[in-house]
């Protein structure tokens, strides 16, 4: 039996509805258990209306407010100390390939891609302007240029970026064969 729909109805703070509170009724009449749960919530109510409510003591207030400042200001350091050593990670990581490259010379392969991802990391700021004024450009072409035009230009970007990338390999790592 499904006494979720009654235990509802009967914590219910509003007057019910008069066929919801007579389907209450019949409920009540022949289940036990909200029977029982109806009584200790009665009970319940009573003690709450004639319960003595306590002020709080002198000052309360102002300690909780401390409380709070304090605990918010915990948290606070919590948090500079994670984002420091966020940081910190961070910067040894991208430390490492300079560190790598001052304590050997000669680097294979993956290691002088490793120096140009840190490279090409430090254009991020830069990248991110391009990328705001690209997004510009395009909301602006999207009302001007058709779709099919859009995607011939797409095709066209996608290709000179092949080609950039093409070129952007040969000229910074020569041909891999080599040495």
């Amino acid at each position: 039996m499904n006494h979720r729909f009654f235990e509802e109805r009967l914590f219910a703070d509003e007057p019910l509805p008069p066929e919801e509170q007579l389907l209450l009724e019949e409920h009540l009449q022949s289940c036990d258990r909200c029977r029982a749960l109806r009584a200790a919530w009665q009970e319940t109510q009573i003690e709450l209306r004639l319960a003595q409510w306590v002020a709080p003591r002198q000052g309360f207030s102002q300690r909780w407010r401390e409380h709070y400042l304090h605990r918010n200001a915990q948290a606070q350091q919590r948090r500079a100390l994670l984002v420091f050593l966020i940081n910190s990670f961070l910067a040894a990581v991208f430390a490492l390939p300079f560190y790598l490259l001052v304590a050997f010379p000669s680097q294979p392969l993956w290691m002088r891609l490793v120096i140009a991802l840190y490279n090409l990391s430090a254009l991020i700021p830069l990248v991110d302007g391009i990328s705001t004024f690209v997004v510009t450009v395009f909301r602006a072409l999207a009302e001007v240029v058709t779709p099919a035009m859009q995607i011939s230009l797409g095709v066209a970007f996608m290709g000179v970026t092949i080609i950039w990338l093409a070129m952007l390999r040969k000229f910074s790592f020569g041909r891999l064969g080599t040495q």
